[in-house]
């Protein structure tokens, strides 16, 4: 839950931003970017741009406690991003 509360953290930083501003796009471009990243960043940890045969030798080498970290790594960085998600679609959709 601390991974979602960040998320709604920082989704209350981009709104102060887009405040002080008074440009309400800035609201969807800084958490959508911050989506972007999160997407990314889980993809790059949890293996999702390498082939199968790269994947299968991974998870044949690594241990069931390098698994477990990757799983949850990844599960925390999304976690992260479904604040900043469900804001930037939202936001878009109403403005």
């Amino acid at each position: 839950m601390k991974s979602f509360f960040l998320g709604v953290a920082i989704v209350l930083i981009a709104f102060l931003i887009s405040v002080f501003f008074s440009d309400w796009t800035l609201l969807y471009k800084i958490t959508g970017g911050i989506t972007a990243i999160v997407l990314v960043l889980c993809a790059l940890f949890s293996g999702g741009f390498v082939d199968g045969d790269r994947m299968g030798r991974n998870l044949y080498s690594e241990t069931k406690d390098d698994r477990k970290e990757r799983i949850f790594l990844t599960t925390r960085l999304l976690w992260i991003g479904l604040p900043n998600f469900l804001t930037a679609i939202t936001v878009y959709f109403l403005i």
